[in-house]
């Protein structure tokens, strides 16, 4: 069953990112609707965070946050503006970013005009293409919906034991780019 989640305003701060990837190529020019795919998104469920994020219908554990292993969607609508940063990872190492000749991270950056004014939902996670670290922030005054299967659910502490179990191993085999090809990137 896909759960539709309303993370409009403040409920945004309910959902964690930071351990999901996403593929940020995929926004060729910003549009009024904006919609990403990641897996690995968390929900911050427990009640360690003060008044948890409600769930009507799907039984959790209040001890704990909620893992979604596996895809879900983020729509954001009324969109007017954004910005977005990837920082690079060395192709060479898996543990380090690639850098310039001046020693300085390779940072990829596209800013869409917004009034500071504007709500600004700000994410940062994984991206898969181009591989690198990811910082998101959209200016919206529309509807921000979470759309994910409810059988992918589980406990955050079921990820955290075992990581490779429930990280998508396929997503990064089978999309990863030919260090020889070239790409044009969308931003």
């Amino acid at each position: 069953m896909i759960y539709p989640l309303d993370i409009t305003g403040n409920q945004f701060d309910f959902v964690d990112f930071s351990e999901a990837s996403t593929y940020v190529n995929l926004i060729p020019k910003l549009g009024d609707v904006i919609e990403l795919h990641f897996w690995g998104i968390t929900l911050l469920t427990s009640q360690v965070w003060g008044e948890p994020l409600k769930l009507s219908g799907i039984e959790l554990n209040a001890n704990d946050d909620t893992y979604i292993a596996g895809y879900a969607s983020v729509i954001f609508r009324e969109v007017l503006g954004g910005e977005l940063k990837v920082t690079l990872y060395d192709p060479e190492s898996s543990d380090s970013f690639l850098k310039n000749h001046n020693n300085q991270p390779v940072i990829l950056q596209k800013r869409w005009g917004f009034k500071s004014t504007d709500f600004r939902y700000e994410l940062d996670c994984v991206s898969e293409w181009p591989p690198g670290a990811c910082y998101l922030a959209l200016a919206s005054n529309g509807l921000t919906q979470l759309n994910f299967e409810v059988s992918d659910c589980i406990p955050a502490q079921q990820f955290v034991l075992n990581p490779n179990q429930y990280s998508q191993p396929g997503w990064k085999e089978d999309t990863q780019a030919p260090k020889n090809r070239e790409y044009e990137l969308a931003f």
